[in-house]
């Protein structure tokens, strides 16, 4: 069995962000900071978020815009809704058959955020399960790399988001940053700067070779949360890391339209134009740039990518555009995309 002191490792006890107990004013403070965070068109975009049937990873990924946008409160619920829905087999988030192993890892940061606001046993215990079963259950290929579905034994780019940050945060990070860098090594396109979408274990090649917007997203995404839950005792991995995030993120703006968005593969303009990468780049350089390891000279870009962005929320708050179920084969929308524009904004107003 794994180590059961992931919230010792993760600094989550004892930490002066979390305690076992709010007072009522801590309460309030929070609740104020996050009713300043809901401008009309952020509550439309949340509201429209939460009518939304979640599969786990879009739940997870529902869970964390609660956690960044600093909404205590939905967070959780979310986290709640999480662990009731755990699966046999220590899966989070699972509704009805899902075929997705490291999606289940998307709220496992809520989870244990949430397990030491309400001093509970149960979903510290929840989250230990979820563990449990990404180190010793989830099929894996020869070299213990975590299959991301069920459907066959591939890695995925989707994947360094869906697990390496928060398993990270659990206070694994030496664990997270290998499976990250297994996904990394097999999928980056060297010539690009960009992510290809699936590389199958038992041909050793990529299935998918073109660029995918979405699954960029989720990688640019998980390589600039990851650096953010590094220790600085990993410090060569973490330069290693923004490397590539800066890398990425030239590569992705080498194609980015005069309307400040992507198209659904990045490299062919051919297919429709999408919303996903874009809100994703303008999130990691915002975060980038507060954490100091990417230079200021991207934030004009990130800023015109953001009113873009803004331009395609409809009246109801459905952020258009994003590819969307059942077939992500088209426009649409989705449960991520409302949760990656939550994000957005909420490293937009930390920046300042």
């Amino acid at each position: 069995m794994i180590r059961r002191d992931f919230l010792m490792k993760s600094g989550l006890l004892g930490s002066a962000l979390l305690t076992p107990a709010l007072s009522s004013s801590c309460k309030k403070t929070e609740e104020a900071a996050s009713d300043q965070f809901y401008t009309p068109v952020r509550k439309k975009v949340k509201m429209a978020m939460l009518s939304m049937q979640k599969q786990n990873w879009e739940h997870g990924i529902a869970s964390q815009a609660f956690v960044e946008t600093g909404d205590q409160e939905m967070m959780i619920l979310m986290a709640r809704e999480a662990v009731i829905r755990q699966g046999g087999d220590g899966r989070l988030a699972v509704l009805g058959t899902a075929n997705g192993i490291n999606d289940s890892a998307t709220p496992l940061e809520a989870v244990l955020r949430s397990a030491e606001i309400l001093n509970d046993q149960d979903m510290r215990d929840a989250a230990g399960r979820m563990l449990t079963y990404l180190f010793e259950e989830a099929p894996r290929t020869e070299e213990g790399f975590i299959h991301h579905s069920y459907h066959g034994p591939e890695l995925w780019a989707d994947s360094i988001y869906m697990a390496p940050p928060f398993v990270a945060f659990a206070g694994y990070p030496e664990e997270a940053y290998r499976q990250a860098m297994g996904i990394i090594d097999r999928l980056w396109i060297e010539e690009e700067s960009l992510f290809a979408y699936r590389w199958n274990a038992e041909t050793a090649e990529i299935t998918h070779p073109d660029p995918w917007g979405l699954a960029n997203a989720h990688a640019i995404a998980g390589m600039t949360s990851l650096i953010g839950y590094l220790p600085d005792t990993m410090m060569q991995e973490r330069e290693n890391l923004k490397e590539y995030a800066r890398n990425h993120l030239e590569g992705c703006l080498n194609y980015l339209r005069d309307d400040y968005l992507f198209h659904n593969v990045i490299n062919d303009p051919s297919t429709f134009v999408e919303t996903s990468l874009a809100m994703r780049v303008a999130d990691s350089v915002f975060k980038g740039i507060e954490a100091g390891w990417l230079d200021r000279d991207y934030l004009e870009t990130a800023i015109n990518i953001r009113e873009a962005v803004h331009r395609q929320v409809d009246r109801l708050g459905y952020v258009t555009g994003v590819p969307g179920p059942p077939s992500y084969g088209r426009p649409g929308r989705s449960s991520e995309g409302q949760a990656f524009f939550l994000m957005m904004e909420a490293s937009f107003d930390r920046l300042g």
